[in-house]
Parts: C-alpha cells; structure tokens; sequence
C-alpha cells in the first residue's frame, strides 16, 4: 500500500549496508593494529627493538632460513660467579643476575645486537644479522667497552656485599652460519662456526676485567681502540695458538664515535 509504514525504501538500504561494511572494516583494521602493537610489546621483551621492528615489518616467508654470513661475535661471563653461586642463597643468586642481565641488556639494545642465549651469568651477542651493518665490528667493541664500564660501576656495590665478580669477555669477527636452532615447537636463532668457537675460547681465558681478540680481528678496529699484546694462546678446538691482544680502550679521536650510539 502506497505511504505504508510497512514499505520498505530499497534506495535506503545500500546506504546502510555501506555504512555497515564500512564499520566492521574500521573494526577489523582497529583489531589487527592493537593486534600488531601486542606483538611488538611481546617481542621487545625478547629482542632489541631494532630486530623486533625488522621482524614485524619484514613480509619475507624465509626470513630466518640458514645461510652463511660474516659477524662479529661476543661472549661474556662473571669471573668468579660459581664460587658465588656455591655459598650464596638462591634469592641473592637470582637478583644479582636480574640486575646483571638488565644492565647488559640496556647496552645491548642501544647498539643494536643480537642476544643469541643467555646461560646463568654467561651470554652470547652477535652482530651483522639479521640486520646488516656495515660497521659491525666497531659497533662490538664499543658494547664491549661499555659493558665493561657498567660492570666496573656495579663491582664497588657487589664487593661491598662481598661478592668478588668481573666480567670477562672474548670478541672475534669471521664467518658463520646464522639461522634457526632447534626443533619445531622450540627454535632459537643463532650462529655456529669458528668465529662463535673463538669469541667463547678467548672469553674463556679472559681474566676479570679484560676484552680479548684475535690479531685478524683486531685489524679492524686497530684505529680505533689500544690494544696490548699478550702471550699466543693454546684454546681448545684450535690446533694452532692464538695470537690474542687485551682492548684496553678507545683512541682519544675515537671516543665521539661512542657517544653518536647513545
């Protein structure tokens, strides 16, 4: 019946419907956004916000799939931490490295590397993947330092509770084989070749307070920090001794170059 409260205005309806869509697309788009930021907040739990940012925004199916690559590798403990471990309290343990881990972790961030592992006081960075640097070396040893400064800052606290630890560290730049570890359900990424092998022997063998490098690695950044040469070095794994040298600090023209990471 014609101006019938019953007749439907098939001309009102596609309107109403556009709105609809419109709306449940807003919605869609609003869910996959708080979707992404959540994602990101979980990962920067456990990346440095530079690979979480990479990860996220890289669209690459194979993004971790295993291929060779030339790194800089770190390896890092507390000298002195089993005798620690055997005579202090669990809780004491458990907070030491929760403030160790924190503090390294912060340095960590700042200059961009990547956190392979943590095992108690010991830790493993390295740098050039996944995201490529050119100055990948610099950038180690400059981490390097600076965590070697924060641990001097934190000694004068942990020796006045009577804790006598240091920080030893080994730093080797070569060639490896980066990807993921693991099995399915439970991956890791990470390197494996000798340039990882040498980083962990030379942290190994590195007295508390000490970076150690080999003379190939050092060649790389000989303008840029002062090295002293010590006695060639019988590693494990490695048939041959080891030219090692202990990074004693900047050169005077190179300190600018620290500051432009902060």
């Amino acid at each position: 019946m014609k101006g019938s409260t019953a007749e439907i205005d098939v001309h009102a309806i596609k309107p109403f419907e556009a709105l609809q869509e419109l709306n449940r697309s807003l919605i869609k788009k609003v869910s996959q956004q708080m979707d992404l930021i959540e994602r990101m907040s979980r990962l920067k739990r456990y990346l440095s916000p530079q690979l979480a940012d990479f990860i996220l925004k890289s669209d690459a199916p194979d993004l971790f799939k295993s291929e060779r690559r030339e790194i800089t590798s770190i390896f890092l403990d507390l000298r002195g931490f089993t005798a620690f471990s055997d005579s202090a309290e669990p809780e004491e343990v458990m907070a030491l490295l929760r403030s160790y881990h924190t503090e390294m972790g912060k340095l960590i961030f700042k200059f961009g590397g990547t956190v392979e592992h943590f095992v108690a006081d010991g830790l493993m960075v390295f740098f050039n993947d996944p995201v490529l640097c050119e100055d990948h070396t610099e950038k180690a040893v400059l981490l390097s330092l600076g965590m070697r400064d924060r641990i001097k800052e934190l000694r004068t606290g942990w020796l006045q509770k009577g804790y006598d630890l240091d920080l030893g560290i080994g730093l080797a730049a070569g060639y490896a084989v980066v990807g993921n570890i693991g099995f399915e359900g439970q991956l890791d990424y990470g390197a494996v070749g000798n340039v990882t092998n040498l980083a962990s022997r030379l942290c190994g063998a590195a007295k508390g307070g000490q970076i150690l490098t080999d003379q190939k690695t050092l060649t790389r950044i000989d303008k840029l920090v002062k090295a002293e040469p010590l006695d060639e070095l019988y590693l494990k794994g490695f048939v041959r001794p080891v030219r090692a040298f202990d990074i004693v600090s900047l050169r005077g023209h190179a300190e600018s170059r620290e500051r432009s990471y902060c």
